[in-house]
């Protein structure tokens, strides 16, 4: 009869334990919720707004050296683009960097900048993935590059026409068009 107490004890304590673990796990995915709906609210839901709208022109950036030693300004980015603004710390970005990569790499390097937003020591698996098929700058948060387009989350990419100024804009590279090239004059 004493075992069966005691297997009786135990099956209520590990019940109770359990029932608290329970109760725990309740409370942290509802703080995960509120926190959720809090970068909801913040975060862009149209694509469009995470930078300057189609048609827009992009500020005058100065000049900028990519990491190849290349100088680029405003002027440069000319000519059908595709340009991306990626961050180490954004998971979405690093779930569309491979393919942004592969349209770069069907594009050609000439016609595709990728501007990697954060700490030198921090970008250098994404700057080796764009190097060698795109123009590739590395600036701090809201950097020249990165103000001149207005961009406000990430990814964001965008097709420039060939006069530079932006011609689309979105979140995932599936969902731009090719770049327009300058028609010969």
């Amino acid at each position: 009869m004493g075992y069966v107490v005691v297997a009786l004890v135990l099956v209520g304590l590990v019940a109770v334990l359990n029932l608290v673990f329970t109760f725990g796990v309740v409370r942290r995915l509802a703080r995960q919720d509120r926190e959720l709906a809090t970068l909801r609210a913040v975060l862009p839901s149209n694509p469009e707004e995470v930078m300057n709208a189609p048609g827009s022109a992009p500020e005058d950036f100065g000049e900028v050296t990519t990491t190849g030693g290349e100088h680029l300004g405003r002027d440069s980015l000319t000519g059908g683009i595709m340009l991306g603004f990626f961050t180490p710390t954004c998971a979405p970005c690093l779930a569309q960097a491979s393919p942004f990569a592969e349209r770069a790499r069907s594009l050609g390097r000439d016609r595709a900048l990728v501007v990697v937003v954060g700490s030198r020591d921090d970008v250098g698996e994404l700057v080796a993935l764009f190097e060698p098929v795109a123009r590739v700058l590395v600036e701090p948060d809201q950097g020249p590059v990165q103000r001149a387009f207005g961009v406000r989350g990430f990814p964001a990419m965008c097709v420039l026409d060939p006069d530079g100024r932006v011609a689309a804009v979105d979140t995932g590279v599936d969902r731009l068009p090719e770049p327009a090239a300058r028609a010969e004059r």
